[in-house]
């Protein structure tokens, strides 16, 4: 993956108020935080974007681009706290797409039992799956998916419900996520891709600048 950071472009501005903020790490959730001091009329633009719905930052680094989830909240002192959740990662192309993992067998489908499906994973992404089965075994694929879920390595399993796509060769087939999936199966999800992101590319999380 391309390490080029060409579009990644921030204003003399946006830089002052970045070389305030503070790291640290939040002992409760894990997660990178910020503190932001904000001095020079900066804290009422702070106020504002802090009523702001869907607050995000976007990355975009070669042919891969991560919209980062921010919180943003007022601390003590009328500083403020800015808090990222995990990306939603995405990748470039005839048109923006999810980015798809190809899975290994560490990734499985499960009924409500716990036993293992005929089906095996061959990519993911938070916005579908695409499965794949031994054309020797004579199986159909279901149009939808219901009662399955999506297990994951040292994690809970996550309930998945689908709808057949499109078929890719003799036995693959792509399902999209409907949207009656739930707010956990989007949060794993992308806690999951985003930990094997970083695993791939981790030029893209490095530290870019050392005093």
């Amino acid at each position: 993956m391309s390490g080029d950071k060409s579009d990644v472009v921030i204003t003399a501005e946006e830089f002052d108020l970045l070389s305030e903020i503070g790291e640290r790490v939040d002992e409760k959730t894990h997660r990178l935080t910020f503190d932001i001091g904000a001095t020079n009329g900066k804290d009422d633009l702070l106020f504002q974007l802090r009523e702001a719905d869907g607050l995000q930052l976007v990355a975009n680094y070669g042919a891969h681009r991560l919209v980062f989830p921010v919180n943003l909240n007022e601390g003590d002192f009328a500083n403020f706290r800015m808090s990222f959740n995990p990306p939603s990662i995405y990748e470039h192309g005839e048109k923006l797409r999810s980015w798809r993992l190809l899975a290994d067998k560490t990734i499985s489908l499960v009924n409500e039992q716990g036993d293992v499906l005929q089906y095996q994973v061959r990519d993911l992404s938070t916005s579908g799956i695409s499965i794949l089965i031994d054309a020797q075994e004579e199986r159909a694929f279901p149009d939808l998916l219901n009662h399955i879920y999506l297990k994951l390595p040292n994690r809970e399993r996550l309930a998945i419900t689908g709808s057949q796509i499109r078929r890719i060769d003799n036995k693959t087939v792509a399902y999209l996520f409907g949207d009656s999936s739930n707010d956990a199966l989007l949060t794993g999800l992308t806690e999951y891709l985003f930990e094997r992101h970083l695993a791939q590319y981790p030029e893209v999380y490095k530290k870019q600048f050392k005093s």
